[in-house]
């Protein structure tokens, strides 16, 4: 039922009917949207659970956590080791154990050593800023190689699991040939009484 576009008006305020029909709408199309949301929510928790079950990924994506840990752990003693300098060199200046002769510096003097801060100040950053897009960088690889395998593994574990029924069959008609096989025998078996 398609919505219309307008509502008649009618004395003193809208059709029923049309607005009866609009709500329908509404009320039909927010139906459908619930269930195919629901229908894809049921799909991806299956491939959830699927993914969960195989011991091949879980040992990989462990790996990769550990990886993934051990490179925040690197971060985190870089990032400690950058405050501990940012928090030494603001607190050495502040508290002077005796009075330092202030050194005199020509302007020039001055102007390079402010440069020379400066540039290990950006060098810095920069190490900090790769160090982060490194991390990224293996947290990007770790989940294509883990969406890598999963395509990889389910069409292994579907035939796998094709050639373990038809192994499955042909046992069960074994074991039916030989209950058979034992049958006969024993009827052809003379009596010994």
């Amino acid at each position: 039922m398609s919505a219309p576009q307008k509502f008649r008006s009618a004395l003193n305020g809208f059709n029923r009917d049309d607005v009866v029909h609009y709500l329908e709408y509404l009320n039909s199309k927010h139906s459908a949207e619930v269930n195919q949301l629901t229908s894809e929510a049921d799909f991806l928790r299956s491939k959830l659970d699927a993914l969960q079950s195989d011991p091949e990924l879980t040992e990989t994506i462990a790996v990769l956590e550990q990886e993934r840990d051990d490179l925040r752990a690197q971060l985190e003693a870089l990032q400690a080791r950058y405050d501990a300098l940012e928090q030494a060199q603001s607190a050495a200046p502040e508290v002077p154990a005796a009075p330092v002769p202030v050194p005199t510096y020509s302007a020039a003097e001055e102007l390079e050593i402010y440069r020379r801060a400066e540039r290990t100040e950006r060098m810095a950053r920069e190490r900090a800023d790769l160090i982060y897009k490194q991390a990224n960088s293996v947290l990007s690889e770790a989940t294509v190689r883990v969406n890598d395998v999963a395509a990889q593994i389910n069409p292994m574990a579907d035939q796998a699991m094709a050639q373990l029924q038809a192994l499955l069959d042909t046992i069960s008609s074994s074991k039916q040939s030989l209950q058979d096989a034992a049958v006969i025998i024993s009827t052809l078996r003379p009596d010994n009484s």
